[in-house]
């Protein structure tokens, strides 16, 4: 479904990423890996084109182009394709869970207003918000302001998703909510490329693992092989301090 490669990313004179190449097959739940600035948030950025990379090459679902100068019209493709759920839920304060779902589908897709508020109402439905529709966010715990922007992503009925650390401005106890509808999602079958620390997910939940630092990809695999078998010593001295902390 998507393959990206020698993606490079530069800020200044410091290179964030330097060469990642990846595949993510239909189905796929990938979860990455890696301490602050390792250049995982950039990634996923990379490939829905929110940054724009120094270089790299991307594939998918049928769409070939380079990604540091890639034409307006197939970025709005590929996203069209896609759904991002960041880390702090990029919702409008001003408007109600459910104008937060629909405003995707109403603007950035032309479908009338009828048609998005049921696919709104269900994809909230999906999340476990079905009695908030009408709650505005500041209304809305974390977690049910990250359920509200994973039921955005989802309403559009994208091919995959991107997780960028969805759990990392939670409290413990709404870690859980989001989790448990990420994993639903994962066995209906959605694809997703998850960015998070939760281990415990990562481990249940994916079937590939990559762990990142510096810029690169040290190390990739199963989760059995990351988690219980780690090659590389860098993987080994972060798989053990992030358990030891969890």
């Amino acid at each position: 479904m998507l393959e990206v490669r020698g993606v490079r990313k530069a800020f200044g004179k410091h290179q964030v990423l330097k060469g990642i190449d990846l595949t993510v097959n239909k189905g796929d739940v990938v979860v990455i890996l890696g301490p602050s600035g390792s250049g995982k948030t950039t990634l996923l950025r990379c490939l829905d084109f929110l940054t724009t990379a120094d270089e790299g090459e991307l594939l998918f679902d049928g769409i070939k182009t380079p990604l540091n100068h890639s034409s307006k019209k197939l970025i709005s493709i590929i996203r069209k394709k896609m759904g991002f759920v960041f880390q702090n839920y990029n919702l409008f304060n001003n408007k109600t869970a459910l104008e937060n779902v629909m405003e995707g589908l109403v603007i950035g897709r032309k479908i009338p207003k009828a048609q998005a508020y049921d696919i709104a109402a269900r994809a909230l439905d999906k999340v476990g918000l079905s009695d908030r529709y009408d709650y505005y966010p500041s209304s809305l715990s974390g977690g049910q302001q990250q359920r509200v922007a994973i039921a955005r992503a989802i309403a559009v009925n994208p091919d995959l998703i991107l997780f960028d650390e969805p759990t990392s401005a939670l409290d413990p106890e709404l870690i859980y909510d989001v989790l448990s509808v990420m994993k639903t999602l994962a066995k209906e079958g959605t694809t997703m490329i998850v960015v998070t620390h939760e281990m415990s997910f990562a481990e249940e939940v994916a079937n590939h693992v990559i762990f990142m630092d510096n810029g690169v990809i040290i190390e990739e695999g199963t989760p059995e092989q990351i988690f219980h078998h780690p090659a590389e010593e860098r993987t080994k001295q972060f798989l053990k301090r992030i358990l030891k902390e969890q």
